[in-house]
């Protein structure tokens, strides 16, 4: 299929490109508010999005959720008072 050929479809064009820079912008929202378990980590992620953001994209979606560390619910109830006298 030619490019410039008259019946191709130039709408796929932009609709590829909004549909990857949505991933990649994605991706960079999350990375900077992630956790890793290594310091360094981060900053290799960041370097790979912005160097090679085609091929860092896919790898960071893909690959990043093992890297980060997990996040506990873990509330702490300790500090309330337990002062039910005024709902009754």
């Amino acid at each position: 299929m030619n490019l410039l050929e008259p019946g191709f479809p130039f709408w796929i064009v932009p609709l590829t490109m909004g549909i990857y820079l949505g991933f990649w912008i994605y991706a960079l929202i999350n990375l900077l508010r992630a956790d890793f378990k290594d310091s360094h980590q981060k900053l290799v992620w960041m370097l790979l999005l912005i160097f090679v953001p085609v091929i860092g994209t896919f790898l960071y979606l893909s690959m990043a959720r093992t890297m980060k560390k997990r996040r506990r619910f873990d509330p702490d109830f300790s500090n309330q008072k337990n002062d039910f006298s005024k709902y009754e």
